[in-house]
């Protein structure tokens, strides 16, 4: 999917002037890592509201507590090109683009094109089971090419000594043991610009017992882990976030 950066943010900025005449409208609570409020009492953030225009396309709209856009998101089917698309533009705190993206839903090929002061200063693309190429300004020599997404912090560790690990450290509280609780604690790793792991949170600890959550931050934050760092617009080290699942089972 190579398209070139003018005709990605002509069909970008021609997405930012749609008005959907809504059939249906869904207002959704969300938290602070955009995840849908299940339960009174939770960190209520932003507010995500669901609509589908005239012509069966679905639109997605999400502010902020102040109705401030944060991003929004169009999803339909690309009758000349024959695929189902998804367009999506994400804006600052003074409502400028920063960032703009197609998608291709059926294969997951994406071009993403970053902005600042509304000039476009980087693009990221990717083609299923190829590599990830990241691009400054309107270059077409990738300065970055990689089999992850080099705008993520990197693991610098391999997954089998993770593992290992992570066999040898966990312990099954036994106040949840003894209340038959399982599930998956989703861990987030903050990294700093180095590849230092800095703090580490569960993200779903209102939905699983607190004891399976606080299991799973301490054995990730026994084994230390250690990333390549994440990139910025300019291809410049960034700080970063990283998500681990630790499944918590009983026969």
């Amino acid at each position: 999917m190579k398209l070139q950066i003018a005709s990605i943010l002509f069909v970008l900025f021609i997405f930012n002037e749609f008005h959907s005449f809504a059939q249906d409208r869904t207002v959704i609570r969300l938290d602070q890592e955009l995840n849908p409020i299940l339960e009174d009492g939770e960190n209520h953030a932003f507010n995500q509201i669901l609509s589908t225009s005239q012509d069966g396309s679905s639109l997605s709209k999400i502010f902020d507590l102040q109705n401030r856009i944060i991003s929004q998101t169009k999803e339909r089917y690309n009758e000349e090109l024959g695929y189902n698309e998804s367009i999506t533009s994400t804006f600052d705190s003074l409502q400028n683009l920063i960032t703009s993206e197609i998608l291709n839903l059926d294969n997951g090929n994406f071009v993403r094109v970053f902005l600042d002061n509304q000039v476009p200063v980087s693009r990221l693309e990717y083609i299923a089971n190829e590599n990830y190429k990241f691009f400054l300004a309107d270059s077409e020599t990738p300065l970055i090419e990689s089999e992850e997404n080099p705008m993520d912090p990197t693991p610098a560790f391999k997954q089998k000594e993770f593992f290992s690990s992570i066999s040898k450290t966990l312990k099954y509280p036994g106040e949840a043991r003894a209340a038959r609780e399982t599930g998956t604690a989703w861990v987030k790793i903050k990294v700093d610009k180095e590849g230092n792991a800095i703090s580490y949170s569960c993200l779903n600890e209102s939905s699983i017992h607190i004891s399976l959550a606080n299991e799973a931050v301490r054995v990730i934050k026994k084994f230390d882990p250690k990333f390549k760092p994440a990139i910025g617009i300019y291809g410049e080290p960034v700080a970063g976030s990283y998500k681990i699942p630790i499944r918590f089972m009983l026969d």
